[in-house]
């Protein structure tokens, strides 16, 4: 589409050229010959009025480019890369001092500045005082005391004058816009920033009913929001929790998206109504955070499903807690908090599937509640014998307390039950691997590993809950088994143990004998065992016998994703020894591994060692079609422009100029600067 007006880069010609073809080298053969001068008079085209000023007339001056700085600006702003607004501004305004943006311009360097002093963004903040931004907020208004953005410059002037604690300032330019522009949102977001003021200074009172006049008067729907939401705060630190709650809800029903906008602040309101009584709506807001997370947010999502589950559980609502417990453990069954989540299912399937208690144990606990005597002593001993019998070992544990403070004369009897409960649960525990809560129960009730039964899953969960020390004891008696087949187990676990515990010497010193017993008792040796005793070798600088085992570990356990840990860090060692061929073969099984089982954790890393190697060896060819297939994938954008750069690097190398020109144009044209983005434009100039 042709605009009225030429565009401004294209200067009149001094002279003219004709250019004589045989044939056309572009379009189609004239219908018959003549000299064609394709000559357009813009000004005789339909007109496209282009670009409009704020009263909707055509700006006249389009040729000047104030208008694309200013649009350039506002994105600027938007993206808020706030220090390149400021040199922009001023060259704009520099290059363009009577531009119609003028006003327009200096506001954005206003606001910027505001938002970097009171956000403390460096450079901006270090280079602008509060008194800088009020002299430019005054000089823009005697400039343009007419202008529609009055209001929000009174607003960033109110604001500058509250940090400098200058009362009668505020005073004076907060009457302007209460009298001037009574409705205007920068006048009620002027007012909060005041009462905000004032409930620091300890006027919580006038805060409160200033936060009041605001919810009550505003007319923009967010700025409501954000009044209730101050006053749900200030009602919560002041105890009154059921009105914090009645102004909660006036946002949720009118306007929960408002919530959605800064959910960091969404999420620590959640956790400070939830520590104040209020469970149930502090996790109606995790509710709505979940519904609602962006792509990049999920990382949070874990603790929002935790906390959800913990606050309705809280507030009596089981099903609730139980249906968000679950999902918890379906989506993350190794999760951060998955011990937590398993102790408070147990705790809320106890309440779903046993609602009413039978009669003899209804009669124990009203015995119990009602005296302090020996009847309460007898009455402790005869549930816990009930529940023992019934198998309830779970009650017994939760009665702990009731046990153990009994007379004297039961105490003995009040032991063996807690003692033959815990084992029982810990044996259960460990064989659902529900580690947490057994190791609980190990270590809270005094339980010996030989009272144990299945001392096998001990171990596991002994290193699953880093007990290492336990762990290593255990195994350490164990392996003094003459079974050879049961030493050999042992043996294994006191070599994993020992590597926890960086025994590295210890782990090494019994390699021979477990290779050894492998081949008596003719069992196979586990990849956790190899990998324990590699691990080991690597720590003390035993390379070569390192690889040699990995060989090995390679050989029977190929498919075991846990070796990829192991092969990167004989990819490092390779790189640092420059040793290309090792450091081939290494990557190729980590990248062949990683495609196998859908996985990219140490891509790009590798890839670029990979590559790096390739060249090193001139085989420049095989190195670019890595470098392609890297370039295919969704890599993170700080990895771009070296993809960029080494293909652009790898096609010079290659004698294709015109590719690797290709490249390097569009790495130095990456949004994201870097020292590769650097390295593509020197690169430009050998062309």
């Amino acid at each position: 589409k042709k605009e009225v007006n030429s565009d401004i880069r294209v200067k009149e010609s001094k002279h003219w050229v004709v250019l004589l073809y045989k044939k056309l080298p572009f379009g189609k053969n004239l219908p018959k010959e003549s000299i064609n001068f394709p000559i357009t008079f813009d000004k005789y085209l339909k007109p496209y009025i282009g670009s409009v000023d704020l009263n909707g007339a055509p700006i006249s001056y389009v040729k000047s480019r104030d208008i694309n700085y200013y649009v350039d600006i506002e994105k600027e702003f938007k993206d808020e890369d706030y220090d390149v607004v400021i040199k922009d501004v001023d060259r704009t305004l520099k290059q363009y001092p009577n531009s119609i943006f003028k006003s327009d311009l200096m506001l954005y360097k206003l606001k910027t500045i505001d938002t970097c002093i009171e956000k403390n963004i460096s450079p901006i903040s270090d280079e602008y005082t509060n008194n800088d931004l009020l002299k430019l907020g005054k000089r823009w208004i005697r400039e343009f005391s007419s202008n529609e953005g009055i209001p929000q410059v009174l607003l960033i002037l109110v604001k500058g004058y509250l940090r400098i604690q200058s009362s009668s300032d505020v005073n004076y330019f907060l009457d302007i816009l209460i009298s001037e522009h009574k409705d205007s949102i920068y006048t009620k977001k002027a007012i909060l920033y005041f009462a905000d003021s004032l409930y620091n200074k300890n006027d919580k009172n006038r805060a409160m009913k200033l936060y009041e006049d605001v919810l009550y008067s505003a007319n923009d729907l967010d700025i409501a929001s954000l009044a209730a939401i101050k006053l749900v705060n200030s009602k919560i630190n002041t105890g009154k929790t059921q009105e914090a709650k009645r102004y909660l809800v006036k946002v949720l029903n009118a306007n929960k998206k408002f919530l959605l906008k800064d959910t960091e602040a969404t999420s620590r309101l959640a956790v400070k109504l939830a520590a104040n009584g209020l469970e149930r709506i502090a996790a109606n807001l995790n509710d709505l955070l979940l519904e609602n997370l962006k792509k990049g947010e999920h990382d949070k999502r874990e603790l929002l499903l935790k906390q959800a589950g913990d606050w309705y559980a809280k507030a009596g609502k089981v099903k609730k807690a139980y249906a968000r417990y679950k999902e918890y453990k379906k989506d993350y069954k190794e999760g951060l908090y998955i011990n937590e989540v398993n102790r408070a299912i147990d705790r809320l399937f106890f309440k779903i599937n046993e609602t009413n208690e039978t009669k003899l144990i209804n009669y124990y606990d009203v015995l119990i509640s009602k005296y302090n005597n020996d009847i309460k002593d007898k009455a402790i001993i005869e549930k816990a014998k009930l529940l023992m019998k019934q198998k309830k070992y779970e009650e017994i544990i939760k009665i702990k307390k009731l046990l153990t403070s009994s007379s004297d004369k039961n105490s003995s009897k009040t032991n063996k039950y807690i003692k033959e409960a815990s084992v029982k649960l810990i044996d259960n525990y460990i064989q659902k691997k529900n580690c947490q809560k057994a190791i609980n129960l190990y270590e809270n009730n005094n339980i010996d590993y030989s009272d144990i039964n299945n001392k096998k899953y001990l171990f596991e969960c002994f290193m699953i809950t880093s007990r290492y020390k336990k762990a290593y004891s255990l195994a350490k008696a164990q392996s003094q088994s003459k079974k050879l087949d049961k030493k050999f187990i042992w043996l294994e676990n006191l070599i994993i143990s020992q590597n926890r515990l960086q025994n590295f010497d210890g782990v090494i010193k019994l390699e021979d004998d477990l290779f050894k017993l492998s081949a008596i008792v003719k069992k196979q040796i586990s990849a956790p065992v190899y990998r324990a005793i590699i691990n080991s070798l690597m720590f003390k600088k035993s390379y070569n016998q390192a690889l040699s085992i990995l060989y090995k570990l390679e050989k029977l356990y190929p498919k075991d994703i846990k070796n990829l840990e192991l092969y990167y860090r004989v990819l490092n060692y390779a790189n640092s020894k420059r040793d290309d061929l090792l450091l081939i073969k290494y990557a190729k099984k980590i990248l062949q591994m990683q495609k196998e089982y859908k996985i990219n954790f140490y891509t790009p890393k590798v890839n670029f060692m990979y590559i790096d190697a390739l060249k090193r060896l001139s085989r420049l060819q095989e190195a670019k079609e890595l470098a392609e297939e890297l370039k295919s994938l969704k890599l993170e954008k700080k990895y771009s422009s070296r993809v960029l750069y080494t293909l652009g690097e790898l096609n010079l190398k290659l004698k294709d100029d015109k590719k690797a020109k290709e490249y390097f144009i569009k790495c130095s044209k990456e949004k994201n600067k870097n020292s590769w983005t650097s390295l593509c434009a020197e690169s430009l100039k050998i062309f």
